[in-house]
């Protein structure tokens, strides 16, 4: 059931990521259009390219953590033994869940909150729902690191996995 979630959570970031990215990419070449070809620079370009890469940023990197592919510093843990190395990542996972909860979800929905009523100058759209990619990815950073504290599964993808993930 877990890894259904999981895998379904996966693909749903990837499509979503990857789509967004892909608009990004449009909306980036619109902007060299409209401004050097057209003479006339786009308005909504620049301010929709940064905070669409604030989204894909934080849900992909939600989902970097999942899959194992972030930056990671084990030189220091893998100088003890495997007991040891065991309970320093426990700590590490509920140090995070804390952080995520906390920091991220707690603090993210409250400056959503505070933000609500204020509008982006180009696009018109509230700055909460720029906000709003801030708990979302606590969110998911928080359900899988609670996965892998429950499950004891680090949430790297196998082969089998990663071939159901890709793009075809």
């Amino acid at each position: 059931m877990i890894n259904s979630i999981n895998r379904v959570l996966g693909k749903v970031i990837i499509f979503l990521s990857s789509t967004m990215f892909g608009v990004m990419v449009l909306v980036a070449v619109w902007q060299v259009v409209s401004r050097y070809l057209l003479n006339s620079p786009s308005t909504f370009s620049e301010e929709f390219l940064r905070y669409s890469l604030i989204w894909v940023t934080m849900i992909g990197g939600a989902y970097a953590f999942h899959i194992k592919k972030h930056i990671a510093i084990d030189m220091f843990v893998e100088r003890f033994s495997t007991v040891i190395q065991n309970r320093i990542r426990q700590c590490a996972l509920i140090f995070l869940v804390l952080f995520s909860l906390i920091v991220m979800v707690y603090g993210g929905i409250q400056i959503v909150l505070l933000t609500t009523t204020q509008q982006t100058v180009s696009l018109g759209i509230p700055m909460g729902y720029v906000y709003l990619s801030l708990p979302v990815s606590g969110v998911l950073i928080t359900w899988f690191t609670v996965v892998e504290l429950v499950t004891g599964s680090n949430g790297a993808i196998n082969e089998s996995i990663e071939e159901d993930l890709s793009i075809h």
